[in-house]
């Protein structure tokens, strides 16, 4: 598979980084975002009457029923126009090995895309919602995996300080290249 360079920019980080803020921020400022699939997913489902328990019930099929989505979502896009996404497709290399799947199994769909950069926000306390489960710990691990496994994928991961939103924002703007 040949890698394909793309104007697009990765918003990624830990369960309660505030990626969504962020994302709905850039939306509101008039810049095409890509919101998370798997937070669109479970919400639907959580709609149809579903519980989140019910939904994350077997997270080797869950993490595995999210690539379609991400891959359609990808096919859809212009990979020349600026794009921001609540995560990516390298994402889920981290949740496979969260949920014990091999990573390999992904891998070139990881690799499909050339990201043009990736920001990792720091993290906010955890807080459980409707879509989370997480704790602390877990949310520790999972900001460091997600790090390792973009700058394992040639990425120059650059870190976003908290701070409020607009200034995130404006921080992830002035570092556009």
């Amino acid at each position: 598979m040949t890698q394909r360079a793309t104007s697009w920019r990765v918003i990624t980080g830990a369960p309660c980084a505030g990626k969504s803020t962020v994302i709905d921020e850039l939306g509101r400022l008039g810049y095409c975002v890509v919101v998370e699939s798997v937070r669109e997913y479970i919400e639907s489902e959580i709609e149809k009457g579903r519980l989140l328990e019910e939904i994350r019930a077997d997270g080797k099929s869950f993490q595995r029923g999210l690539i379609p989505r991400k891959i359609e979502i990808e096919e859809t896009l212009d990979p020349d126009s600026l794009v921001f996404f609540d995560r990516a497709m390298p994402d889920s290399l981290t949740y496979f090995r969260s949920v014990g799947l091999d990573p390999e199994e992904i891998l070139p769909l990881c690799r499909a895309r050339k990201y043009a950069q990736i920001f990792l926000l720091d993290r906010l306390p955890i807080q459980i919602d409707n879509v989370r489960n997480e704790d602390e710990e877990t949310a520790t691990q999972l900001e460091a995996q997600l790090e390792a496994d973009y700058r394992l994928l040639g990425y120059e991961v650059i870190r976003v300080p908290l701070m409020p939103v607009q200034e995130r924002v404006q921080f992830i703007l002035r570092e556009i290249i």
